[in-house]
């Protein structure tokens, strides 16, 4: 499951901008406030220390409110009325020609994530070719997943198995947001092209949908928490709460 929605006329998305620009310039007071530009100012030794600052003060912006009237509606239409979400909202960036910030390709299930919730990926710069992510689709992920099954092939082999073409790759321009399965098997590669890529990244599923039996560290409480819970569920807690059955 892919789907792109096109935001490009939500505040929420230029406030999001707003909140690394801001930071980025009491660090480095010369940068231009384009986000594509950020190689231009910072070094490769620096980047990591840049996504770390930038990851605390997004995360202690009220960005569970942001999310809401940006994505409320399209995830009650995907996930149903009652969802929970992770716990933080993460921060990827991807500078040309940088070998420190790649992630190898993977599915999210590998790591005990659930089939069952939906990833977020919210570019706040235009993506294309290789500064994106490759995802690939249904027929693709699931024909990998066999070969990777059948050749029992570990994950430093993995890409050498299975090959990613130009097609694979994200292409959004800023305002774009793409909602996928977390099961397709997705990744980057070396930047080379002359723009950086910042995005977003946060994972979404049903409140009701069964947990990962053998990772604690992956339920509710701990990696996710409440978003969004219906009247009916409200009302029905509450019930609960007071009542014995």
């Amino acid at each position: 499951m892919k789907i792109i929605l096109d935001k490009k006329g939500s505040s929420q998305l230029h406030k999001f901008r707003e909140i690394l620009i801001n930071e980025i310039i009491n660090k480095y007071p010369k940068f231009d406030k384009n986000l594509s530009n950020i190689h231009k100012y910072i070094k490769y030794n620096e980047v990591n220390d840049l996504r770390i600052n930038l990851f605390k003060k997004i995360n202690k912006s009220n960005w569970e409110k942001k999310l809401k009237e940006l994505l409320g509606q399209d995830l009650i239409k995907i996930i149903g009325p009652d969802i929970s979400i992770q716990t933080k909202l993460n921060l990827s960036i991807l500078m040309p020609n940088d070998k420190t910030s790649l992630l190898p390709m993977h599915s999210d299930t590998w790591s005990a994530d659930s089939p069952f919730q939906i990833n977020s990926w919210i570019p706040l710069t235009d993506t294309f070719d290789s500064n994106s992510m490759y995802l690939l689709d249904e027929k693709q992920s699931i024909n990998a997943l066999k070969k990777i099954s059948k050749l029992k092939i570990d994950n430093k082999n993995i890409f050498k198995n299975i090959k990613v073409k130009r097609k694979d790759f994200i292409n959004l321009e800023f305002g774009k947001i793409l909602i996928f399965n977390p099961t397709l098997i997705h990744g980057n590669v070396i930047n080379k092209t002359h723009s950086t890529r910042v995005s977003l990244n946060i994972r979404f599923k049903s409140l009701f949908s069964p947990e990962p039996k053998n990772n604690p560290d992956r339920q509710f409480g701990a990696y996710y928490k409440d978003f969004v819970i219906s009247k009916n569920t409200n009302f029905a807690l509450s019930i609960l709460k007071n009542n014995k059955f």
